[in-house]
């Protein structure tokens, strides 16, 4: 069978930037897996590509379109369901993804033939062969499928990534000028886990895989990375930083294969103030950067997260990373009862500090512990709006536009601040404009031809 793989284009404010943007590689796996399998895969990677879809359905004559994204890509992807079965309704729709696995109730209403809500690909394989040979799914784990006019929804199973192919990245290598983090500039992405061991209360991340943290051997990631014609690394896990043992693991790989290479993870600021010479380590083998979920300076907003972590310990991180000269990518969120001095005493706080701020909007994201919680209080129920840059709480001491201005202008602070930093050495004023020129056209264009 033909395969269409469908990475629909970015929805929301990033959609304006070309400061991030990652190599497709869920879709890189499911091309290996299905290729595997003895099956032709097509990637389609909506970010650069403007052809119609209606357009790319004739060329490329696919048996099955699937169909990944987050959240605020969600009404897209409905509509793309719609719009295959509009031209084909013979062609199957497989709708994926992390919020597909989270939230696959929200799908119940669109035109997909299947939902699949696992994080592996085995038994998305065991469907497409179920499908080729006009089976039925009842046994396949992971997969929602119509049954006598209602959704059947079969259980879940606990995976780990060491199933998962080294995906082929001959698409990262054909379309690598496009693929960063800031000036981190070609980047490849490596998935080393499922879900998180962590259960900081906003994050629907844990969530995944059924809440089951697994994670690949050392050995298996390191020789990934060393297998990779690419200068920077992103080691995808929700945290890095898990185990004392497995870093130690992984630096001696690193060192006895003799790779350089630059790495940006994810990581709590607890383990990296405790374990500084583990940190000292990683810079020395090409650690460069990371992204840190610092959240807050105050000791009793960490706890209402559950982070387990203290203001303490995030002051520490930032010396330790500082020192090592890495890169501290701070992520911070500002909540409803924040007033304008909450916002002013934030700037400050922040830009004393050797760090690259990033700040959202507490948002409960539906999947995450707290959304049941908020779920009544939403002031819109508009997906697109869960990207951390809305407020979707009413405020406690100003409007919305009120506080939605104190947000935003705190963020315009700090980015002018940091305007100079290496992070954005590679973007200036004349290439941003481009490109958001570029982006505006492409919008236009897809107007007359979804």
């Amino acid at each position: 069978m033909k395969i269409l793989l469908i990475k629909p284009e970015t929805v929301g404010i990033f959609s304006f930037t070309n400061l991030v943007d990652h190599e497709p590689l869920e879709m890189e796996y499911l091309f290996t897996a299905f290729r595997n399998s003895g099956h032709e895969a097509v990637i389609w990677d909506r970010r650069y590509d403007i052809t119609s879809l209606r357009k790319k359905l004739k060329i490329e004559r696919p048996d099955v379109v699937c169909i990944t994204g987050y959240i605020t890509q969600q009404k897209l992807m409905i509509r793309f369901c719609s719009e295959i079965k509009k031209y084909d309704p013979h062609i199957k729709v497989i709708l994926g993804g992390s919020n597909v696995e989270i939230n696959y109730e929200n799908y119940f209403g669109s035109e997909a033939d299947y939902l699949y809500h696992l994080s592996g690909l085995d038994n998305l394989v065991k469907l497409l062969n179920c499908i080729e040979e006009k089976g039925s799914p009842d046994d396949i784990p992971g997969i929602c499928f119509r049954k006598a006019g209602s959704w059947t929804v079969n259980p879940k199973v606990k995976e780990s990534p060491e199933s998962l192919p080294v995906p082929d990245r001959s698409f990262f290598y054909s379309n690598r000028k496009h693929f960063r983090y800031l000036c981190f500039r070609p980047l490849a992405l490596v998935k080393n886990s499922f879900s998180c061991p962590m259960k900081c209360s906003f994050c629907f991340c844990t969530n995944r895989n059924g809440g089951h943290y697994a994670c690949r051997s050392a050995e298996s990631l390191v020789n990934e990375i060393a297998s990779l014609d690419v200068p920077n690394v992103h080691i995808t896990d929700d945290n890095f930083l898990v185990s004392r043992e497995y870093l130690t693991e992984f630096i001696r790989l690193i060192k006895e294969k003799n790779i350089h290479k630059k790495y940006l993870i994810y990581g709590r600021a607890d383990f990296i103030a405790k374990n500084a010479d583990i940190m000292k380590e990683l810079a020395g083998i090409g650690l460069a950067l990371v992204m840190v979920g610092l959240e807050s300076a105050d000791d009793g907003e960490l706890e209402s997260y559950n982070k387990h972590t203290t203001a303490d310990e995030n002051l520490e991180c930032i010396r330790i990373l500082s020192e090592n000269n890495i890169l501290c990518a701070g992520l911070f969120i500002v909540h409803q009862g924040m007033k304008k001095a909450d916002f002013d005493r934030l700037y400050k706080w922040i830009a004393e500090k050797d760090i690259i701020p990033t700040v959202s909007v507490f948002t409960p994201m539906q999947g995450s512990a707290v959304y049941k919680q908020y779920e009544g209080k939403l002031i819109t129920d508009d997906v697109t709006k869960q990207d951390l840059f809305h407020c979707l709480l009413k405020p406690e001491h100003m409007s919305t536009a009120a506080f939605t201005f104190q947000y935003y202008r705190l963020s315009l602070k700090l980015a002018w601040k940091n305007r100079n930093s290496p992070l954005y050495s590679e973007n200036n004023y004349f290439q941003s404009t481009l490109f958001i020129l570029k982006v505006l056209l492409i919008r236009l264009k897809r107007l007359f031809s979804f």
